[in-house]
């Protein structure tokens, strides 16, 4: 049924990302304040911002129940995600469910130590900028688009 050796690159990507996000924001806890700004290149800074809402800060939550409702279902997106793990039978397509595994894990291990995801990507054109982000989110917005993709052209040939 699973192969072991897959399963087992399957376990180490989810952990390398999970290990690679959580790295990253300690870096960033341990060397910037609160929304200070440090600007690498033009349209590219690091800044430290606590992100107490989904994506984009969307359904921030007043409450403390509003917050425990996000972990709740970023939970329950888990072992969905787990679930159709195990209906995969592609390497492709479990290796990249495990990347965007680990980023939601990452960001939920956020959630539950500080209340809130820490995001410090911030990418910006003039006065622009898009909502800052961090590597669990870029894991989760890769991989779940390499899976439609690829499920998109598998389905052609």
């Amino acid at each position: 049924m699973y192969n072991k050796r897959n399963l087992i690159i399957c376990i180490l990507f989810c952990l390398l990302t999970i290990i690679l996000d959580q790295a990253s924001k300690l870096v960033i806890l341990s060397n910037l304040k609160i929304n200070s700004i440090i600007n690498v290149f033009t349209g590219f800074n690091l800044v430290l911002v606590f992100n107490y809402g989904t994506s984009f800060g969307l359904l921030s939550p007043n409450t403390m129940s509003g917050m425990y409702c996000l972990m709740i279902m970023s939970v329950l997106l888990i072992i969905i995600l787990l679930f159709a793990f195990c209906k995969f039978r592609n390497s492709i397509e479990r290796i990249l469910l495990s990347v965007l595994i680990g980023g939601a894990i990452a960001n939920l291990i956020d959630r539950i130590i500080h209340g809130a995801v820490i995001d410090f990507i911030d990418i910006y054109y003039k006065n622009w900028h898009w909502p800052a982000f961090n590597f669990a989110d870029i894991a989760i917005t890769c991989s779940a688009s390499c899976i439609v993709l690829y499920n998109l052209f598998k389905s052609k040939h």
